[in-house]
């Protein structure tokens, strides 16, 4: 079981690194991740500041936190 969910991490974390196109539109397509990142972090925060718990947001939120750190801690403590 964790063959198969470091796999999955692995996947995301090689996701939009297709290697077929134009190296600069591989590079926007990469640096579009950490501002889709930051706007949905950004609303989380700005929802959680001003008093509107949504589970939506809530869970969208914990799920781009999960991709940005989450697996970056695993493979991490797969190291050790």
């Amino acid at each position: 079981m964790r063959q198969t969910d470091l796999a999955m991490f692995q996947a995301m974390n090689n996701a939009g690194g297709t290697g077929t196109t134009y190296p600069w539109v591989e590079a926007v397509v990469r640096l579009m991740r950490p501002a889709v990142g930051a706007i949905v972090l950004g609303t989380w925060s700005f929802m959680m500041l001003t008093g509107q718990e949504n589970p939506a947001v809530n869970n969208f939120a914990s799920e781009v936190g999960f991709y940005l750190f989450g697996d970056r801690t695993l493979f991490y403590a797969q190291k050790k």
